[in-house]
This record gives structure tokens, C-alpha cells and sequence, in this order.
């Protein structure tokens, strides 16, 4: 369960404000054996999280500060943030650009539970995107990003069990041991294109790659198609797939050397391909429909499965509501 609330105040016309709040919360017996303290039921971990922007509107410009804060059972992590879009060629291109820092404190539970103090993870995100009107039905945006990573960033409750070898008996498990450093960055397409009044087209490519020896490949695609009803609705059936290769330090269950100096059994880290499916539905309203004193602008709702090529299968849904006041 993720419930998100996010609002915007004009102030007037030069200012604005938005802000973030929501709550992840999951339960699981394998979250309960993060630590020491094993109960004999699953254990309720939750992620409460906020940020609040600041706009200002120069006219064919706007510049925006922003924080944010996030809190979870082992980790806590503070945001801050700067954004510049600028508009040209008679409002048909937007330049944007921002850049945030995070800087997390997380709590080190080793594989057997125990505490091991807490060690500090900083990140550096840089994004430039472009947006192009190509034509009447066709607008087409350019992103470019750059994740930069130091500090601790191992699991050290993600536990490996290394290869048998003179001295090392079979079985034996230690934790996860990976870089101090990780740059990432990646590059995507996307473009939206008008077929027809009903028919709309949003599809999408992203490039990723990063010094983990990670590469990946996603292709998405959304075709909106509008009802035959008096209101504003449309259905959209929706095609993600995924392919990346696996990081260097990646290895199963027994076959990395004890005397590597990095190594890591995590799936995410692996080389899988990935296919998201579903269907989703928007209503657009027109101040028509209220719940108590709300009018409704927009409804939307989203179903999807989830499959990975090593077993891993999801189910997710969602909820979105928009109205003004």
C-alpha cells in the first residue's frame, strides 16, 4: 500500500508551491528477520516520506528550490533540490534542467540479525530533458540523466553463500560486500503521437548503464484510446519490457570465491528480462462530479502483472484522483 497526496497553490502569478506527502507500508515474515528481535508474526515496516518545491515564473522561464525528507525502519534520508526549465521557439521546445542531493543514514543489520551501528550513503542526480512539439499530433522529449553514488552501499543483511574451498566449508554464508562507489546513467525517448481525436500513442525507450557492469534495454508502450460516452474517459492497454545484463559482482548461491573482493547474490543485480502488462482507465472531468465539497478533475486507475525471467511475479494496481479547490 503507497498512498500519495501531492497539491499545488498558485499564489499568484509568479509563485507557486507544491508539496508531497505519502506513506509506503509493507508486512512480511522476511522483513521481520531483518533484525534480532524474531516475532511470531510478520513484521509491519512502513516509509514516510514529504517534499515541498518552491516556483518562481519569470515568464518564458521558471526556477524552483525544493527539500524533501523520508524515514524507514533502518534508513533516513534528507533531499535537496534545484529545477530551471526555459521555453523557446515560441513555447514550442522546453530546456530542463535540475539537480538533487540525498543524503541517507543507514542502519547496519548483518545477516545474522545483529546491530552494527549505521554508515552514511550520499547521491548526486543530474537531468536534462528536452521537449519538442514536432508537429499538430506529435510531441517527442529527450531525457539524459546521471546518478552519482558514494558512501555505503552494500545490504548487509543480503547474505551470499561462497564457494566450498580449502578452509571454507560449504554453506558458508557472509554478507553481501559491494563498492563505495556507483555512477549511473542513462538516456530515453519518448514520444506521444495523435493518430486520430480518439486515438493516442505513448511509447517509450531508455538506455541505462553504470560501473556495476549493469546494462539495460526498456521499451514501453501506451495506447490511449477515448470512449464513445458523453464525458471525457479513455482505456489504455499498457506493454513494458525489460532486458539487462548482470552486474560483474553478481553470482549464484556457491560460486563466488570468499577472497573476492566484491560480490553480491542479488536478483535485481542479475541479468533477467522483465514484462510489465496490463490495462488502465482515466475519467477527465469537468468540475461535474464532487465527493463532499471536492469537484473531481481526473480518475484513473491502473492493473498490471508483473513477470521476471528468473520466477518473480507481481500483481499491482492503482488509484489516482485529482480535483481542485
Amino acid at each position: 500500500m503507497s498512498p500519495v497526496v501531492a497539491a499545488s497553490w498558485a499564489i499568484n502569478d509568479r509563485w507557486a508551491v507544491k508539496t508531497s506527502i505519502g506513506l509506503d507500508q509493507i508486512t512480511s515474515a522476511s522483513t521481520d528477520n531483518i533484525d534480532d528481535h524474531v516475532s511470531s508474526a510478520s513484521r509491519v515496516d512502513q516509509r514516510t516520506f514529504t517534499t515541498l518545491e518552491v516556483v518562481r515564473d519569470f515568464g518564458n522561464q521558471t526556477l524552483g528550490v525544493s527539500g524533501g525528507f523520508s524515514s524507514e525502519y533502518d534508513y533516513t534520508s534528507g533531499m535537496a533540490g534545484v529545477a530551471w526549465t526555459r521555453n523557446f521557439n515560441q513555447q514550442n521546445t522546453t530546456l530542463a534542467a535540475f539537480g538533487r542531493y540525498f543524503a541517507d543514514t543507514i542502519s547496519l543489520f548483518d545477516i545474522n540479525g545483529d546491530d552494527q551501528g549505521a554508515a552514511r550513503r550520499h547521491t548526486t542526480d543530474l537531468s536534462l530533458t528536452l521537449t519538442q512539439i514536432l508537429g499538430r499530433r506529435t510531441v517527442a522529449t529527450v531525457d539524459v540523466g546521471l546518478s552519482l553514488q558514494r558512501g555505503f552501499l552494500s545490504t548487509p543483511f543480503h547474505e551470499v553463500i561462497v564457494a566450498a574451498a580449502l578452509g571454507v566449508p560449504d554453506d558458508f554464508r557472509v554478507a553481501e560486500r559491494l563498492p563505495d562507489a556507483r555512477d549511473r546513467w542513462a538516456v530515453g525517448l519518448r514520444v506521444n503521437h495523435s493518430l486520430t481525436d480518439w486515438l493516442v500513442e505513448r511509447g517509450g525507450y531508455r538506455f541505462y548503464d553504470d560501473t556495476f557492469g549493469v546494462q539495460a534495454h526498456t521499451v514501453e508502450s501506451e495506447t490511449h484510446m477515448r470512449l464513445p460516452t458523453a464525458d471525457e474517459q479513455w482505456m489504455f492497454p499498457i506493454a513494458r519490457f525489460h532486458r539487462q545484463t548482470g552486474s560483474r559482482y553478481f553470482g549464484l548461491p556457491g560460486t563466488q570465491p570468499l577472497d573476492t573482493d566484491f560480490f553480491t547474490a542479488d536478483r535485481d543485480l542479475s541479468s533477467f528480462d522483465s514484462w510489465r502488462y496490463g490495462a488502465g482507465w482515466k475519467w477527465v472531468g469537468t468540475g461535474g462530479v464532487t465527493l463532499g465539497w471536492l469537484p473531481f478533475r481526473s480518475i484513473e486507475v491502473r492493473v498490471t502483472r508483473y513477470e521476471r525471467s528468473d520466477g518473480f511475479r507481481a500483481i499491482a494496481s492503482s488509484v489516482g484522483f485529482g480535483w481542485g479547490f
